[in-house]
Parts: structure tokens; sequence; C-alpha cells
């Protein structure tokens, strides 16, 4: 029997509160450990993709702005 691998302190963080490595790296612990890769993977996606989003509203904010 293999000995269970000790919790990095990342695992219980909500994701979006880590960067990207250590976002790849706690879900790739997790598949690791049984959890589903496609659903990591969604996990992933979903947040990469909100975040890419507010940053590009965030410039266009900036270039439209009248002052």
């Amino acid at each position: 029997m293999t000995e269970p691998r000790p919790r990095e302190p990342e695992d219980d963080m909500p994701l979006a509160e880590l960067d990207a490595r250590a976002r790849a790296d706690a879900a790739l612990r997790r598949i690791r450990d049984g959890s589903d890769p496609a659903r990591e993977a969604f996990d992933l996606a979903n947040i990469m993709n909100d975040e890419a989003v507010g940053r590009l509203g965030t410039r266009l904010r900036r270039l439209f702005r009248r002052d």
C-alpha cells in the first residue's frame, strides 16, 4: 500500500488566488490523486480565459477613457 502524499497548501486555496504555475501544479496533483483530467483542464481553461478577458477589458477601458 502506498502512503498518501502530503497535502500542499495550494490544494486548499481557490484557484483564482494562485498564479498560473501554482494552479497547474495543483491540478496535476489532483489528477495524480484520481481527479477527472477533463474537469481539471476545463477549470484551468475557464480561469485563464476569465483573467485574459479581464486584462483586455482593463486595457480597452484605459485606451478609450476620456479625460
